[in-house]
C-alpha cells in the first residue's frame, strides 16, 4: 500500500522492537545507509503485515515505534507510539531509574481503554513539576479479536526505558524550534541530529510538519516513525506541536489528534475545547506561549469549499490570549515567548507586505498574517513579551524590535538544501531556533543544519 506521501505502508525507525526482540540497527538498514533523500525514506524491510488488522495480528509479529513525548506540562506528559497491528498499551514510570514504586497508565479517559491498529497514546497525569522521570512502553498484541468473548492476547513487548523532565518554573529554560519540515527527511535529519546534540527541555514544532494528509499511516510516518537514522529523537525530548497551514490539508487531517496528543483537557474551559494545542507554560525563568495562525488564505478562499472558518478562531484565541498572559505564573516570568507559523508583520514596503492573508490574493497564499498581528500583537506588546517564533518562509529572517513593536521576531528556515526552484540559492536552508536562558539573559541562537553554522547569536533583552 503506498501513502499519499509517497512512503510505503511500513516500519521505518532504526531500533523499532518486534515481538521477541529487537530488529538490529544494521539488518534494519542494509540499503542505503544514511543515504535519505530529500523525497525519499530509508530503505528498511518491509514487515509482513496481518489479512485485516482490525481482526487481529495472527502469526504476523508485532512491530512497536520508540514513543514520542508530546504535548508537556508541569504535571502532564503524553506519550504516542506506532504498532503495526491491533494492540493495546500502557506506560509505566517513576521517577527513579530503578522503578521503585512505579505507576502504570492506561490510555484514554473513564470508561474503555483504546485499542488501535497503528498508533496508541497514553497520558500520563499527577506528576511533579520539573521533576525527571523514567518510563517504558508495554505494548500487547491482539493475536485475534473477532470480538469480545474470543479475542487472544500475545506477549507483552517492553520498550527500552527512556526519561523526560516536566515543565515549571524549576526546568531549565531553554527550548528549541522546528518549523516547515515538509516531510522532507534529508533536511529532517539534520535537524534531529541537532536537537539530540542540544537536548533541550522542549521542542516545538512551529507547523507544516505535513504537506496534504490523505491517511492516517502518513501523519504516523511522519510524527510517531520517521524514516531517519535519529528517529527515536522524541523519546526523551517533549515536544509541543502547533499547525502550520498544511497542517489542516487533506481529508483525514481533522483526526490528527488520533496520533498527536493535544493538550489535557484539564487546562480548557468548555468554550475552550477547540483550542486543542495552544500552550502557556513555564519553563524556567521563561513563558513559552502557542499561538495557531491557521490557513494562509481567507476563509472565502473558492479553494475551501466553504470548509474553512478559521477567522472565528484566531478571535477565540486572542481572548484566550488575554487570560493566559493574566495568569500569575505566566506574568511572573522574565522572559516571555510566543509561538506561531505564519509570521505575525512585514515591513511596509517590502515584497512580502501586500500579501497579508487578508484579501483573496493572486499570488495565493499569505507572507505574513496582517488578521493575527492585528488581533494579537497590541495583547503581545502589553503584556511584555520579548520575542516571536515563526515559520512559514522557508527563510530565515530576523527583525529587531523597534518603538512601536518592541518585540523581536526570529523566522526559522525550511527544508530546502541551498536550492530554490532549482537554481542555487543560499539563503535557503533548514534550521534549528535555540533559546536558552544564561547568567539571567535570553540567548537567542539559530543553528543552520544544512552548512553546520550559526546565523544568529544574540541576546534579546527583557
Amino acid at each position: 500500500m503506498e501513502r499519499d506521501d509517497g512512503m510505503d505502508e511500513r516500519f521505518t525507525r532504526r531500533g523499532f522492537i518486534v515481538a521477541g526482540g529487537a530488529l538490529a540497527a544494521g539488518s534494519a538498514f542494509a540499503e542505503g545507509e544514511g543515504a535519505a533523500s530529500t523525497n525519499a525514506p530509508v530503505p528498511t524491510p518491509k514487515p509482513m503485515l496481518p489479512d485485516d488488522p482490525i481482526l487481529g495480528t495472527g502469526d504476523v509479529p508485532l512491530m512497536v515505534g520508540a514513543p514520542c513525548l508530546q504535548a508537556p506540562g508541569e504535571t502532564t506528559m503524553g506519550v504516542s507510539w506506532a504498532v503495526s497491528g491491533l494492540s493495546k498499551g500502557v506506560v509505566e514510570y517513576a521517577d527513579n531509574p530503578d522503578f521503585r514504586d512505579a505507576k502504570t497508565a492506561k490510555g484514554g479517559g473513564y470508561g474503555l481503554v483504546p485499542i488501535d491498529v497503528s498508533a496508541l497514546q497514553v497520558r500520563l497525569t499527577g506528576l511533579k513539576p520539573a521533576t525527571k522521570y523514567w518510563y517504558r512502553t508495554v505494548t500487547t498484541p491482539f493475536t485475534d479479536y473477532k470480538n469480545i468473548y474470543e479475542a487472544k492476547l500475545g506477549e507483552p513487548i517492553v520498550s527500552p526505558v527512556h526519561s523526560f523532565t516536566t515543565l515549571g518554573v524549576g526546568a531549565a529554560a531553554r527550548f528549541c524550534m522546528i518549523n516547515d519540515t515538509h516531510a522532507q527527511w534529508e533536511p529532517f535529519q539534520m535537524i534531529v541530529r541537532k536537537l539530540k546534540e542540544l537536548m533541550p527541555s522542549a521542542v516545538v514544532w512551529n507547523g507544516d510538519a505535513t504537506n496534504t494528509t490523505q491517511k492516517k499511516s502518513t501523519a504516523v510516518g511522519i510524527f510517531l516513525d520517521p524514516p531517519v537514522e535519529d528517529g527515536d529523537w522524541a523519546a526523551d525530548i517533549p515536544v509541543f506541536f502547533e499547525s502550520g497551514n498544511h497542517d489542516f490539508r487533506g481529508s483525514w487531517i481533522s483526526k490528527k489528534e488520533e496520533v498527536i496528543l493535544p493538550r489535557d483537557p484539564s487546562e480548557r474551559r468548555g468554550d475552550q475545547w477547540d483550542l486543542k494545542w495552544n500552550f502557556a507554560v513555564r519553563l524556567g525563568e521563561m513563558a513559552l506561549v502557542g499561538l495557531d495562525t491557521g490557513e494562509d488564505k481567507p476563509d472565502a478562499h473558492p479553494k475551501w469549499f466553504g470548509l474553512a472558518n478559521f477567522e472565528a478562531y484566531r478571535r477565540a484565541q486572542a481572548k484566550w490570549l488575554e487570560e493566559q498572559f493574566a495568569r500569575p505564573e505566566i506574568a511572573s516570568a522574565k522572559f516571555k515567548v510566543v509561538f506561531c507559523h505564519i509570521p505575525l508583520f512585514a515591513e511596509e514596503g517590502s515584497a512580502a507586505y501586500p500579501h497579508d492573508g487578508v484579501k483573496i490574493d493572486p499570488d495565493d497564499y499569505a507572507h505574513w498574517s496582517r488578521e493575527c498581528g492585528e488581533l494579537w500583537g497590541p495583547i503581545i506588546t502589553r503584556s511584555g513579551v520579548q520575542l516571536v517564533v515563526c515559520g512559514h518562509q522557508h527563510r530565515f529572517r530576523f527583525d529587531e524590535p523597534t518603538a512601536e513593536r518592541p518585540w523581536a521576531q526570529v523566522v526559522g528556515g525550511g527544508p530546502e538544501l541551498g536550492v530554490a526552484d532549482g537554481n542555487p540559492d543560499e539563503s535557503k536552508f533548514p534550521t534549528v531556533v535555540e533559546g536558552k536562558v544564561e547568567e539571567g539573559r535570553l540567548r537567542l541562537v539559530v543553528h543552520d543544519v544544512f552548512n553546520g553554522r550559526i546565523v544568529l547569536d544574540r541576546i534579546i533583552n527583557a
